[in-house]
């Protein structure tokens, strides 16, 4: 049977049907058949393909520049429609501060690539995609990267949202990085020079000095979240002022860990604040909370009445949850008013392992001065997921985040990419050389050569009757009686610390209260260092 040949019409509306990579392999097929060279007329289709859809979603309807609506057109350049403004003068085009300013790129590939960065591809995986479904041969990764990273700072850019209800709260640490550059900076003293990483290298005073990368979350009940990268080492009571109080919108409860920053915070601004310790379950086995066994009725309840006790009385000494702002409560009301309110610090837990597993999983570590823009694109991500249901993965929940983007006329250039510096506040050089001294001393006074201040401590400036001050009474009283003083109980608080300071080992007391009051005895990087490195505890 005789095959019926197609007509031109038919030939068109194929065409017009094809996605964008299958066109470019029919024009391909068609220059090499007949020596066409149809570069020049691809561009000016991806030009104009571009320019109608920048103009159904009104991108520069106004004025780029000072957002006038008396534009008249302007001529063409390069196939380019140019306007001019008839308020200030300038001249521009659609493309005009977006993130598509000279741009090459088809939409389709756009999207595409919007896509795979969305769903954490490698930057060898997307160049493979590209170059065989889309014909970018020869795309090198650093285009790749630089593209990629515009994207990411564009959803990083956009607003976060606002919080309510209870807000959990809390920091986490991100070594700081210098991926990719050749010329490495110390941030840890003027002195020090800052050599390579190679393998798990611990910090050298942890998490309180330059040498990580404070990230500072909060999420409410809804799973909205709020992450910002803070500073280099210690969060201070305005910082998180300037970079939280726009994001909290009324909130009924702040719940955190014992950092006394969030106190400050909830004091400041008169909000009820939710406190749980870190060594919250270390405290409950130290004075004897136990698991009830539930197959005796007997011993079970004998255990449950001897762990109520046993709350009860570590409650009224501040050493396990509480609410520190709001006056005295019995703890059964403390323990209703908690379970009504869904006080604790589960979600924040939970934020923290995804930003871990995000940052040095799926990114293999992320260089600390474009860290910020990481941790938004994540956070943009999240919040997606929690207004949507899920993750945006598919191509046409991508399409419409990309159109977000250019409405957003968030632009990015390569020069400001490839130049740009780490600009974090920084521990000064005398709280450096404070951290240092008293670092060293702590771990002579412990014996624990890996001891490192931590953000929970409640060491706010090495002040020692500061922190005394801040301790509950039960554990002054114990350092009173472990070393013979008389008549200490009658004394006010601010007398029995000045009491307390006068022993000779006060320092020696302070350092290994700080251990007591810590659910580890080796921070985490330094586990990890010592088991690469085969040792054993």
């Amino acid at each position: 049977m005789r095959k019926r040949e197609i007509t031109f019409d038919e030939v068109l509306s194929y065409l017009e049907k094809l996605p964008y990579n299958r066109f470019k392999e029919a024009v391909n097929h068609y220059s090499i058949h007949t020596k066409a060279n149809l570069e020049k007329e691809m561009d000016i289709m991806v030009t104009l393909n571009f320019q109608q859809r920048l103009e159904k979603l009104n991108i520069n309807s106004t004025c780029p520049y000072c957002a006038s609506q008396i534009i008249v057109k302007n001529g063409k350049r390069n196939y380019f429609q140019r306007y001019k403004c008839q308020g200030c003068g300038k001249s521009f085009t659609l493309f005009t501060n977006t993130i598509l300013e000279k741009t090459k790129w088809h939409w389709d590939i756009w999207i595409k690539v919007l896509e795979m960065t969305l769903n954490n591809y490698s930057l060898n995986s997307m160049k493979t995609v590209l170059e065989k479904d889309y014909g970018c041969i020869g795309i090198s990764p650093k285009t790749i990267f630089l593209w990629k990273h515009k994207l990411i700072h564009a959803l990083a850019s956009f607003p976060m949202p606002k919080l309510t209800g209870a807000i959990q709260i809390d920091e986490t640490f991100i070594r700081e990085a210098q991926k990719g550059s050749k010329n490495l900076i110390s941030y840890i003293d003027k002195v020090d020079v800052r050599k390579p990483r190679y393998g798990r290298i611990p910090s050298k005073f942890g998490v309180m000095g330059s040498e990580f990368a404070t990230v500072t979350t909060a999420i409410d009940n809804r799973g909205y979240s709020v992450s910002k990268v803070s500073c280099l080492g210690k969060l201070t009571k305005n910082l998180l002022v300037d970079l939280f109080e726009g994001h909290f919108d009324n909130p009924s409860y702040i719940c955190s860990d014992a950092n006394s920053v969030y106190e400050d915070y909830c004091n400041l601004f008169d909000i009820p604040h939710y406190i749980k310790p870190s060594n919250y379950l270390k405290v409950l086995n130290n004075y004897g909370y136990g698991t009830p066994d539930y197959s005796n009725p007997i011993t079970s309840k004998q255990t449950r009445d001897k762990n109520q006790k046993v709350l009860e009385g570590l409650y009224k000494d501040n050493m396990i949850d509480y609410i520190s702002n709001r006056g005295t409560m019995l703890y059964e009301e403390f323990f209703l008013l908690k379970r009504a309110n869904n006080l604790s610090l589960g979600r924040v837990n939970e934020l923290h392992s995804d930003i871990k597993q995000f940052i040095y999983g799926k990114m293999t570590n992320v260089s600390t001065k474009y860290l910020q823009d990481y941790i938004g694109f994540f956070t943009y991500k999240r919040n997606w997921r929690v207004t949507n249901g899920y993750y945006p993965v598919s191509l046409k929940d991508t399409e419409i985040i990309f159109m977000e983007i250019l409405k957003s006329k968030v632009n990015y250039t390569i020069t400001e990419i490839t130049n740009k510096t780490l600009e974090l506040p920084k521990p000064t050089t005398r709280y450096i050389s404070l951290l240092k001294s008293e670092t060293e001393k702590a771990r002579i006074a412990t014996g624990n050569k890996y001891f490192k201040f931590d953000e929970e401590d409640g060491v706010k400036t090495f002040n020692k009757r500061e922190y005394l001050l801040d301790q509950p009474k039960s554990k002054l009283y114990a350092i009173c009686k472990a070393h013979a003083m008389k008549k200490y109980k009658p004394l006010a608080l601010y007398s029995l610390v000045s009491a307390i300071i006068k022993l000779s080992d006060i320092d020696t007391i302070i350092y290994k209260l700080i251990m007591t009051d810590r659910h580890y005895d080796v921070a985490d990087e330094d586990l990890e260092a010592i088991k690469s490195m085969a040792y054993k505890i």
